[in-house]
């Protein structure tokens, strides 16, 4: 016999009903969520079978347009609820997912593999592609893991590609398993799902700390990108970057905050363009409401401490300092700023 499989698709529903009607397949898992421009754009095929006690699923994008993102979610309250005691092996092939898992990031991109622990919490985005996914009962691989904690990790190195392979191939053959060839076929992949994963158990830290440098990394690009934004904020920055608020602080915590930093890029940017050019006529208010600033007294009080002195005083200190240059002599206060040279360079 056969292995036996279950095929859903969102294709036959009215584009406003697809994104629900798959929600009720996946909430056993995970609670979804997607804005409602996007959920009319959802279109989605998953087809699921058992291979022993594994269960594989292998998702297809059938939108005509770019694949959506949306929210994805283990709450505490779902996992007491739900009891799940699995590991979840995602090889996404044009899917990808951004976010937290329990308090680790989790970064995985096109053709990689990342793990996801069932009975911890996760808060992510994702965006909708093809995967293949294996979902394994944990005391499958308790000989091989014991106690490790692998939620969030991502796979690397020559093994991780073999697994990737072997995933593939599941997903091409799985219509002609027998069911007397399932037991070789769940030992031989729970083999290779444990080779993949002990080796990269030692370079998960050092992971998380490049991937918590990108972020952080991408952040500071998108905030200097968006500093004119009345709209910039770390809920703003969540929603771009597809992150939590709690990944978002984490990431800023050496910087006093997510919003001390967006504040402080701001007074350097209007520090520079005070002290550009004389020719030029800058109002001081003007250029803190185009800035965000709420009033020109905040903006004032915000500048000196910042800076060490005035708006007026870094307009003044240009004026002379370009007088005394014309005149031959020394400039008192050239403008040059050390740290704005570093953010520059850092930011580029």
């Amino acid at each position: 016999m056969e292995n036996a499989s279950y095929s859903f698709s969102t294709q036959p529903y009215p584009p406003r009903q697809r994104f629900e009607v798959w929600r009720e397949e996946v909430n056993a898992l995970f609670d979804v969520r997607i804005g409602e421009s996007e959920s009319i754009a959802f279109n989605y095929r998953l087809t699921t079978c058992y291979l022993g006690a594994l269960l594989m699923g292998c998702g297809v994008w059938e939108g005509t347009q770019k694949p959506v993102h949306y929210d994805v979610k283990r709450s505490a309250q779902m996992i007491r609820r739900d009891g799940l005691d699995h590991y979840y092996i995602c090889l996404g092939l044009s899917h990808s997912i951004n976010g937290l898992a329990g308090q680790a990031p989790l970064v995985a991109c096109h053709s990689q593999i990342y793990v996801l622990d069932l009975a911890q919490q996760l808060d992510c985005v994702i965006t909708a592609g093809d995967t293949i996914i294996l979902t394994v009962p944990r005391d499958l691989l308790a000989a091989q893991l014991g106690n490790k904690d692998i939620h969030g990790l991502v796979l690397r190195g020559g093994l991780s590609d073999l697994l990737a392979d072997h995933m593939r191939a599941l997903r091409a053959r799985s219509a002609s398993f027998k069911s007397d060839e399932t037991l070789y076929i769940q030992q031989a992949t729970l083999a290779m799902v444990a080779a993949a994963i002990t080796p990269s158990i030692p370079n998960l830290k050092s992971a998380e700390t490049e991937i918590d440098r990108s972020l952080f990394n991408r952040a500071r690009n998108l905030i200097e990108q968006h500093l004119l934004n009345p709209d910039l904020a770390p809920a703003f920055i969540c929603r771009h970057m597809g992150i939590s608020r709690a990944g978002l602080y984490r990431l800023f915590e050496q910087e006093s905050g997510v919003a001390a930093y967006i504040q402080r890029r701001r007074l350097d940017k209007i520090r520079a363009i005070l002290q550009g050019d004389s020719n030029v006529q800058h109002r001081t208010s003007g250029l803190a409401f185009q800035f965000g600033f709420k009033s020109e007294s905040h903006f004032s009080r915000s500048f000196k401490k910042a800076v060490g002195y005035s708006p007026k005083e870094a307009r003044d200190c240009l004026i002379a300092s370009e007088h005394f240059g014309s005149a031959g002599q020394t400039s008192v206060h050239t403008g040059f700023s050390l740290r704005t040279v570093l953010d520059q360079m850092t930011s580029g």
